[in-house]
């Protein structure tokens, strides 16, 4: 799809920013009436021990060299919530926080940022508390998360 803007009539920064979201999100709806996404089949377990073994490979890193010189807390939280979307076993506030040893104040802006950008959505709310609603990645974002899987650590991982 192309999107035509006469030159006399430019988008400011917000404008395309609203944009990207709106086909972010129409995008969503239509991978969410296909199928599971490719990474969900097959050899499934060697994908999870391999992103596993990554994921430590991050920790090990911020335990070494210090959480921030690294932080990255948006790129842990996908992390975290492509491999719970692999084990199918979303994930709460409280747990991307206390797995990824960041704040829960970085976690819940995080998050929020993930959402507008609707690669997260809430898949089960909890009553009593914000903290501990369940979150899972978007089907736009498990694509993309498979796709850097592919591309990063290749087809047969």
């Amino acid at each position: 799809m192309t999107v035509h803007n006469p030159p006399e009539r430019a988008l400011d920064s917000q404008q395309a920013v609203d944009l990207v979201v709106a086909l972010q999100r129409c995008l969503t709806r239509f991978h969410a009436d296909q199928a599971a996404p490719p990474i969900l089949e097959g050899e499934a377990a060697d994908r999870r021990a391999v992103l596993g073994r990554y994921i430590r490979g991050r920790g090990a890193r911020a335990t070494l060299f210090g959480q921030s010189l690294f932080s990255d807390p948006a790129w842990d939280i996908l992390l975290l919530l492509f491999q719970a979307e692999l084990d199918d076993d979303p994930l709460t506030l409280e747990q991307i926080s206390e797995t990824g040893r960041l704040s829960l104040n970085a976690t819940v802006g995080q998050v929020g940022v993930l959402e507008r950008r609707g690669l997260v959505y809430e898949y089960r709310g909890s009553p009593n508390s914000r903290r501990r609603r369940a979150l899972r990645l978007t089907p736009l974002a498990v694509d993309a998360m498979s796709s850097w899987f592919t591309l990063t650590f290749g087809p047969d991982a």
